[in-house]
């Protein structure tokens, strides 16, 4: 007989687990790099929900995905601000020369 650690051992490396693995998913995980940025992502999602007119999601997967858009557009702009010189538009009649 190998002895109780040594199954307490297997026990730990399998991953087994009564509770449910607390995963992190792509909504929270936006939330904070909106967060890192400087921003308030509850302040976005907020005023998306004012501003859009109400919403009937058939499934978790088309609420998270209106969720994502509605948080990346500020967080690119917030980037694109910071990337791009005070002044400098990328208006595509400038990029062009016309």
């Amino acid at each position: 007989m190998k002895g109780v650690e040594f199954l307490r051992n297997i026990h730990a490396a399998s991953g087994i687990s009564v509770k449910p693995r607390s995963q992190v998913n792509r909504i929270e995980m936006l939330k904070e790099v909106i967060r890192a940025w400087g921003l308030n992502p509850e302040k976005i999602l907020a005023k998306d929900a004012l501003t859009e007119p109400a919403r009937i999601y058939l499934t978790p997967y088309e609420r998270e995905r209106h969720q994502l858009q509605a948080l990346t557009a500020p967080l690119k702009e917030a980037i694109r601000e910071e990337l791009l010189p005070d002044g400098h538009k990328t208006d595509k009649m400038e990029t062009n020369g016309f």
